[in-house]
């Protein structure tokens, strides 16, 4: 009687725990589940699925100073209705290949008002350009060290690193694209704030349609919102507020070539 109490004990405290798993451990969406815990296959990494040639062209509304968790740059200057292009190419400086970094062409249109319809054509035609090359490493898209970012363009580079690249500082290694996974915290002076793949949803933009996972969390009364397709490099879309409940930055991917 004992080993069998004993033993109905030790099962409910395993199924116990195995619920508790489940609910924190991000199975609580269609696809993985308990009985299919998310695999390799459910990763999502920054800079995944990048090759040469690989062209990710953006609207990209970026407003006021920079109030963000998760970095501290500041606001050299503001790109409101941007067209932002980013072009890879494999980093062949003075004729070496660089295997571990991207060359990365940016151009920038300012005051585009998100037109859907700008080309490269356009771009070599606008007088409001701005263009500058940066490297990135292939592994996070992390700023590459041995390539300092030119003076001249580090401020037209830094709203972008604080909109359509904050991704980094959030997804800091490869994380689950399952409903229910925890991907980082945001500590404040009264509560840690956890940042979690919170919904499925399929979008359509411009570059085409995407199964989406959003990825969100709360600060104040207002929900930020980055919506990740597995299969692109970077998010297709994002809505992000500052602690004081304003817009901080919002794009839209409206362009991508693979």
């Amino acid at each position: 009687m004992v080993l069998l109490l004993s033993g109905i004990m030790a099962a409910f405290g395993i199924s116990v725990s195995i619920i508790i798993i489940a609910v924190n451990g991000g199975f609580s969406g269609p696809g993985p589940s308990l009985f299919n815990p998310p695999t390799a296959s459910n990763l999502w990494a920054v800079g995944g699925n990048v090759r040469a040639g690989t062209m990710l062209n953006y609207s990209l509304t970026r407003i006021g100073s920079h109030d963000s968790p998760w970095s501290s740059l500041g606001s050299n200057s503001s790109l409101i209705n941007s067209f932002v292009s980013l072009d890879f190419a494999q980093d062949e400086t003075n004729g070496i290949l660089n295997n571990n970094d991207w060359k990365v062409t940016i151009h920038i249109i300012n005051e585009t008002k998100q037109s859907p319809s700008i080309n490269m054509q356009t771009i070599s035609s606008s007088s409001n350009i701005k263009e500058g090359t940066i490297f990135l490493s292939k592994q996070q898209l992390t700023n590459a060290a041995s390539h300092p970012i030119s003076q001249d363009f580090l401020p037209f580079y830094e709203p972008i690193e604080s909109s359509i690249l904050e991704i980094r500082d959030i997804a800091l290694q490869p994380e689950y694209l399952v409903v229910g996974a925890e991907w980082n915290s945001i500590s404040t002076n009264v509560a840690t704030i956890p940042v979690k793949v919170t919904a499925q949803e399929k979008i359509r933009t411009t570059a085409g349609t995407f199964n989406t996972f959003i990825l969100s969390y709360t600060i104040g009364s207002k929900t930020s919102r980055i919506w990740i397709d597995q299969h692109a490099p970077l998010p297709i879309k994002a809505q992000v507020y500052n602690s004081q409940n304003q817009l901080q930055y919002e794009y839209n991917l409206i362009g991508y070539k693979k």
